[in-house]
């Protein structure tokens, strides 16, 4: 059977063909944590985001697994465990309902401070849900600090949180509601979780694979070879990995001025 592949240099880079297959009803899947909607960061914005029309019990699983400053002094492994198990005991009671009127029940006596000043920022974002989507996003990321928070770490070869962030905003920024936001956030990342169809992967999480097709998209100057790359070398590396996963046919992409990888006559013709 043929196999197709789908590869770019960062996460970022794979959020246009997530968009344009899942918009399409095409099958795909992700290889290992590729995808802009699988990245953690998004994933945890979004659970605040959330949180903001209602704290459901998987929103406040999302926010306890995040490390903005809200959850920072909170022992979350166990509050997760601990509210967990009350559930299964008790299937009837919610999360906020126990971190509301039972914060005692969950953490030792030294948390429930920072369990409180948790529950009093969740229930703060309540006041961001009337506002369209993007300027309830741009409000819930300074709220968390979040640009700040990434900023201290550096990008890695595969993802740039705070470009992430950046791009999200521009994503919300099209939709009137949060909860429409919402609504075309979770079925782009339904469509990521099928388990075939067309393969996505940032280069590096495809090594050791091979496709009978294999595009490689975004393969311009500042992308492929990265800009915040000071390694030439290993980034002429990681070209190669992506483009000897073909097997059959490879095709490249490319936009504004190509990669200094490809070949000078397509450099002339551009």
């Amino acid at each position: 059977m043929n196999s197709i592949a789908i590869l770019a240099r960062t996460n970022r880079a794979l959020r246009l063909p997530e968009q344009l297959l899942s918009s399409e009803n095409i099958p795909y899947h992700l290889i290992g944590r590729s995808g802009y909607w699988a990245a953690e960061e998004i994933k945890a914005v979004l659970s605040y985001v959330s949180a903001s029309i209602f704290p459901a019990d998987y929103t406040i699983s999302g926010m306890l697994r995040s490390n903005f400053h809200p959850v920072k002094f909170l022992p979350k492994s166990k509050l997760q465990s601990r509210l967990k198990e009350i559930k299964e005991a008790d299937d009837s009671v919610s999360y906020w309902k126990l971190l509301t009127q039972e914060p005692h029940t969950l953490v030792e006596n030294k948390n429930l401070e920072s369990l409180r000043n948790f529950t009093q920022f969740v229930h703060s974002l309540s006041r961001y849900k009337s506002l369209s989507a993007g300027d309830a996003l741009k409000q819930i990321l300074t709220a968390l600090r979040a640009v700040d928070y990434y900023s201290e770490f550096e990008d890695t070869p595969d993802n740039s949180p705070v470009e992430n962030l950046a791009d999200l905003v521009k994503i919300a920024a099209r939709h009137q509601t949060i909860k429409d936001f919402l609504d075309f956030t979770r079925r782009a990342s339904a469509a990521s979780k099928k388990h075939s169809g067309v393969a996505l992967s940032t280069i590096h999480g495809a090594k050791g694979l091979e496709f009978s097709t294999v595009y490689v998209v975004q393969c311009s100057e500042g992308i492929l070879p990265h800009a915040k790359s000071t390694d030439l070398d290993a980034e002429s590396n990681a070209y190669f990995v992506a483009c000897s996963r073909a097997e059959r046919e490879l095709i490249i992409t490319y936009s504004g001025v190509p990669s200094r990888f490809l070949s000078p006559s397509l450099n002339e013709k551009a």
